[in-house]
């Protein structure tokens, strides 16, 4: 898992340095014209998607793989197996949320209607932060819980609901990230759009 973090904390640290290494090459006046407020909104929306979309990659296949072995002992609990494997799918979807309500509530400064400073783009940038970190960080440690709940459920089948409990717990903290995206998002759209 740890490479996976560092890979992603890389592209992400790095691909603002390469859109800025960029200004070195284009014509003085294209420079000058570039919508960088747009550019850190929409690096930010992408940001909210790919690294909660990377966690839950990372979440479900943890949990993928530990239970294929429960699965060929004990074939009866696939279902309840199937379900923990897809609960740390949740943070991805929370991301990818927040980046469609830029893109569906954002269209005139999108489509260039309605400008948007570099501050403003920065703002925007912050506001994706929430989720892009709790999902990132919260997918992988719910399928340790998941994981360990595997443990469990090869004991007793009938504990299902017990680790889902305790699984939920994980994704809390998520879904916290996810509602102050949510509402940053929406308060500042008013300031922007007005």
């Amino acid at each position: 898992m740890n490479k996976y973090t560092s890979l992603a904390a890389l592209a992400a640290f790095a691909t603002p340095a390469l859109v800025f290494a960029q200004d070195a090459v284009l014509p003085e006046t294209v420079a000058s014209a570039a919508p960088w407020g747009l550019m850190f909104a929409f690096f930010g929306a992408g940001m909210a998607t790919f690294l909660a979309c990377i966690g839950s990659v990372l979440g479900v296949s943890m949990v993928g793989q530990a239970g294929s072995g429960l699965i060929s002992e004990k074939p009866d609990l696939a279902g309840k197996v199937i379900t923990l494997a897809v609960l740390p799918g949740s943070q991805g979807l929370y991301g990818m949320v927040i980046s469609l309500l830029f893109i569906f509530n954002f269209g005139p400064v999108i489509s260039g209607e309605v400008p948007l400073s570099m501050a403003q783009g920065l703002i925007l940038l912050a506001t994706f932060l929430p989720v892009a970190v709790t999902c990132f960080t919260s997918a992988p440690y719910q399928a340790k819980v998941c994981t360990a709940g595997l443990h469990m459920l090869a004991k007793d089948g009938r504990l299902a609901g017990r680790v889902i409990t305790l699984a939920a717990l994980v994704e809390t903290y998520a879904l916290l990230g996810f509602l102050i995206s949510f509402f940053l998002l929406n308060s500042f759209r008013g300031s922007i759009l007005g």
